[in-house]
Order: structure tokens, then sequence, then C-alpha cells
């Protein structure tokens, strides 16, 4: 683990240790009120502190996990009050009602789990505060998806992915390699360190710190070298990080704006959608779902799956000559 990573862990919790550390009154006593003042950032401390203290990731909980939860609790709070809900006593149907409101606003149903399993968090902390012993969201469920997964965030094409290459400056190149051959997260990306880049082993890898913070090795493709190669020469003193860019979003920009330059689709593909043609690619080529595993670091092989029915797409059809 990173000493940044290290630092950021150890500053999280710090600050959960802070709230759990409080005396059983001096901790339901913070609850009422922040829950009565509908107080967005007391609650997102007991909060953060319950997933920290009980959550079942502790302090290795992922900052992507974090800020959607944090995105859950301010959506939550922005519905309660209209709708008449009170945090301390919601009502029975409040849940029920909460994520008929997510589904009517046009929420996938992603995000929709996404911001239920936020609601269940917040009253888990609640709970473990002593506030209240209400869980509206007990027998609570998100609705099923009737879009398979291969028809969501497709990969962008072999041809894509070369035009993007021709049009990119430096660091735009970059983030496109570390898609689109190395398979990385625009989160694994942003954190990527210049230490990490090992280009003059034997065999060319980096070391990634991915979900759950494991750290694995991936190999590199000759493209991704000579990138990177380049990129790194560029610009010795940037720091330890690959990127100068560090937030999601900034990466997600950066891709977008590139699509648009090169004349390449972005929508229904986005970031996500070079790493679905690292693994599209590799299955194309291979036929093999283990290597589509490693390769993308997936926890099964039932994660690989999925890359089966992306190459299956681009093939012809069997009917198409009759």
């Amino acid at each position: 683990m990173s000493l940044e990573l290290m630092a950021a862990n150890l500053d999280l919790q710090g600050r959960a240790d802070r709230v759990a550390h409080l005396d059983p009154d001096s901790l339901k006593k913070a609850a009422l009120r922040a829950a009565r003042d509908t107080d967005a950032e007391g609650l997102w401390a007991l909060l953060e502190a319950y997933l920290v203290t009980r959550g079942g990731r502790g302090a290795r909980v992922s900052v992507n996990t974090l800020g959607a939860y944090r995105t859950g609790l301010d959506t939550f709070l922005a519905w309660a009050a209209p709708a008449g809900v009170s945090l301390l006593r919601p009502g029975p149907n409040a849940g029920f009602r909460y994520v008929r409101h997510l589904e009517g606003a046009g929420l996938a149903p992603s995000s929709v789990r996404v911001r239920l399993s936020a609601g269940k968090a917040l009253y888990a902390a609640l709970r473990w505060t002593g506030a209240c012993e209400a869980a509206p969201f007990l027998d609570v469920r998100a609705p099923g998806d009737p879009v398979p997964r291969w028809e969501k965030r497709k990969p962008y094409s072999t041809d894509d992915v070369a035009l993007l290459l021709r049009h990119a400056g430096m660091q735009d190149a970059v983030i496109v390699v570390l898609g689109a051959h190395v398979g990385l997260r625009a989160t694994e990306m942003t954190t990527l360190l210049r230490k990490d880049l090992h280009l003059d082993a034997p065999e060319p890898y980096l070391t990634v710190t991915g979900k759950r913070q494991r750290r694995q090795e991936v190999a590199l493709s000759p493209t991704a070298i000579k990138v990177l190669r380049t990129w790194l020469a560029a610009t010795p003193n940037y720091g330890p990080r690959v990127l100068t860019i560090h937030t999601r979003q900034s990466v997600e920009n950066a891709l977008k704006r590139l699509c648009q330059e090169a004349g390449v689709r972005y929508g229904g593909r986005e970031v996500h959608g070079l790493r679905h043609s690292a693994g599209t690619r590799i299955y194309s080529e291979s036929g093999d779902l283990l290597a589509v595993r490693d390769h993308l670091r997936h926890r099964t092989v039932d994660s690989s799956e999925i890359y089966v029915d992306y190459a299956r797409a681009g093939r012809k059809k069997p009917v198409g000559d009759w």
C-alpha cells in the first residue's frame, strides 16, 4: 500500500474512531441532533464511522464506495422532508416509497440499488447509535434490470481505439492505453503511481491497487509501453502519480473530449468501455476466459463471461449468407 493511500486510510480511520469512541449517551445525542436538524454533515460523520467501524471492509472501504454512499445520503435527505418522512419515525412504507421515487426519477436499476444500499446503511448507523430502531428498508428490494449486461457500456472497437490514439495528446493517450490495453478502471488510473510502472522488466508490467485494495500485477502491451515511456520522459517532475488529473470526473471529461475530436462515439461506452475493449480483445484473440479473468483481475471467471457476449456480438451472424 502506498504512503499516500496509507495516510488517507489513517485519516479516515481517525475520523471514524473519534465518533466510535464517544460514550453511548453522547453518541446517541449526536445522532438525535443530526437527525432532528437534518444535518447532512453530521449524519455523514455517523454513517462514515459506522461503515469503517462495523462495515465488512473496515478502514479499507474504497473511495468510490464512500462517494456513492454520500451521494445516496444526500439524495435520501433531499427526498425525505418534502415527502413528509421523519428520519427517526419514517413509517412502514417509507422505504418502498423512496425506491418508487427513484424509479420514477428515471434512475437505472443499478443506481437504485446503490441508493438503496446507502439508505440501509444510514438506518443501520442510526440503530448503532441507539437513536432509533427503525428499519424502513428491511424488506425493500431494488427492481431487476431487464437490459442484459452486455447491452450496457459496450466496448470500443479496435479501430476506435486506434483512432483515439491517433488524435490523442500524450496524457490522453495514457488514459486510452491504461483502459483499452491494461484494463484499468478510471479510479485505478487516477491513483496509479509512477513507481508502480516496471517498463524495464523482462516482461514489462505495472502494479495496480484495485477493488478491496488488492495489489496485482498487470502485463503491458508494446503500445502501452511506448505511450507510457513517452509520457514519463516528457513529465519527469510531475509528482508521484502517473496522471496529472486525479478525479474520475476529470478522466471522463478528457476521454469525452477526445472522442468528440476523433469522431468516436462516447455515449453508452464512457471510460469503462475501454476496459471492456481490453477484455473483449483478449477473449476474441485467445478464446480463454481465464486470461480475461487474470488480466482484468476479476475475483471469479463468472465476471469474465460477459466478454464472450461482447466478442460474439462482433462476429458475423450465422445466417448472414443464407
